[in-house]
């Protein structure tokens, strides 16, 4: 099986991949080592740290889910939110990446917890064009569990931790230790183990029926910069920065995380694929081999009988 052999072949520790159409999955493959420390192996049982796939698998269904309208200022709508700087954006500006917040502060350097929600509703727009921001989601999150008054609910995902064994990511130099079983997402950690940008961990099993269930029509785009960058609400649309591979199709869109994750979907080919990985353990580095064997995978999949 041409799966098999790619993932026994992936330049990360461990790696898990499924590719699937509208009605089933087609293939699937789980390789390698979850824990280079205790040398322990990945398993279809593993817990995987979802990192930004947290933005559209658990924030951004549960944003729409809200019914709330989409183009009016959420200062107008959340009480948190009044007054604000970040106030003054809608939901679309905050989910398309629109709002003029910077990619990310590192807030775990100085806050905790609720204090974090509330620095970043006080940053000051400063992007003059679309830029993917974790603040946008940050406060997505919060403003979905202060109007329902629950914690986000991650369906068959798990926020905040796994409960069975985990993949381990990266020797964080922030906490001093391997991380292993929490998210490793720093702002994440000090929100207390997951926000609405980042803390999801699920196995290839649930990522990929969640994968699945959001799977449908090229979402509308809302947002573009200078650099050819694309969003729709959550998704980032093709070009994507290259995540759907050199072949992608001119409708496809996906969604990647910094740990090593990724969903694509090509909907007139009829087809998407999810990627999970620990790419940065134990520590981080170059991300190019793992970009190509992305990329391999892509094509392999393109022209993969179905």
């Amino acid at each position: 099986m041409w799966l098999d052999d790619l993932a026994a072949r992936a330049p990360m520790p461990a790696v898990a991949v499924a590719v699937f159409d509208r009605e089933r999955v087609l293939a699937q493959a789980v390789h390698g080592i979850a824990d280079l420390g205790t040398g322990r192996p990945a398993t279809p049982e593993c817990w995987w740290d979802l990192a930004s796939l947290t933005k559209v698998l658990v924030t951004l269904p549960a944003v729409l889910a809200l019914g709330l309208p989409r183009d009016r200022p959420i200062g107008r709508l959340w009480p948190r939110a009044a007054g604000t700087p970040a106030g003054r954006a809608s939901i679309d500006d905050l989910l398309a990446h629109r709002a003029g917040l910077p990619a990310t502060v590192r807030f775990h350097e100085t806050l905790r917890g609720p204090a974090i929600v509330d620095a970043a509703l006080a940053t000051e727009a400063c992007e003059p064009h679309p830029v993917y921001s974790d603040l946008g989601y940050i406060i997505l999150g919060a403003l979905v569990e202060d109007l329902t008054g629950r914690p986000l609910d991650g369906g068959g995902l798990r926020l905040g931790g796994p409960v069975g064994p985990a993949v381990a990511t990266e020797h964080c130099p922030w906490r001093g230790r391997l991380v292993c079983g929490e998210v490793h997402d720093e702002n994440a950690a000090a929100m207390g183990g997951y926000g609405g940008h980042a803390g999801a961990f699920g196995t290839l099993e649930l990522v990929t029926a969640a994968a699945r269930a959001a799977f449908g029509p090229t979402p509308p785009c809302l947002a573009e910069n200078p650099a050819g960058e694309r969003f729709a609400a959550g998704w980032w649309l093709h070009p994507a920065r290259g995540i759907g591979g050199p072949g992608a199709g001119p409708d496809g869109y996906g969604a990647s995380g910094f740990v090593g994750n990724r969903i694509w979907f090509e909907p007139s080919r009829g087809y998407g694929l999810v990627v999970l990985s620990n790419r940065v353990h134990p520590v981080r580095g170059d991300r190019r081999p793992f970009a190509r064997w992305c990329d391999e995978l892509c094509t392999r999949a393109a022209a993969a009988p179905r």
